[in-house]
């Protein structure tokens, strides 16, 4: 996709990553799976209440968007403190999956990361009362996500499941080029 840009969101992107992010998921599909919808990244007044500088929301998370010829169509919501990342939310419109967009936001945001000095990136996902996983499971072992092997209960429906992932150290990229 040669039109895709990566870039950090701005306070001007906020309609369109909640647009982008209400268009993608119905609540019919994510039942089961999620908390009921109470999302920050479901609400324009909400993200706007959130925002605080940049791309930086309130509580430390870092939104970064995916462009294509001028329309947002993808996000990622981040945080990196004490040695290791936490991607939070990763969404691709409908309309625009399969298309490698979800890749190219986890490996930016991943290489923001690493050049922070991180070794590991986490995330999570769920597994409804069945035990069956969400959709995006299988996406993030993809990515080289590991499974812990822990589920984590909550308050709903649905169990938590850490997934995470040792990124290469930087300093050992340099070396293994001969930098």
């Amino acid at each position: 996709m040669a039109s895709l840009i990566i870039r950090p969101a701005d306070f001007e992107d906020i309609r369109f990553i909640v647009e982008v992010r209400l268009a993608s998921l119905t609540e019919d599909e994510i039942r089961g799976y999620s908390a009921p919808e109470y999302a920050i990244y479901s609400s324009i007044e909400k993200l706007r209440k959130m925002w605080d500088r940049e791309n930086v929301l309130k509580d430390g998370f870092e939104v970064i968007v995916a462009e294509d010829r001028g329309k947002i169509v993808g996000f990622i919501a981040f945080k990196v403190r004490e040695g290791s990342g936490y991607i939070d939310n990763l969404v691709v419109g409908k309309e625009e999956r399969g298309k490698g967009i979800g890749r190219s936001l986890v490996e930016y945001v991943e290489h923001i990361a690493e050049a922070r000095s991180c070794s590991l990136m986490k995330t999570d996902t769920t597994e409804n009362a069945k035990r069956v996983p969400w959709k995006a499971y299988s996406f993030w072992i993809r990515m080289g996500y590991k499974d812990t092997g822990e589920r984590r209960p909550t308050d709903y429906d649905f169990k938590e499941i850490p997934l995470v992932k040792r990124l290469s150290s930087m300093e050992y990229q340099a070396l293994k080029n001969g930098s």
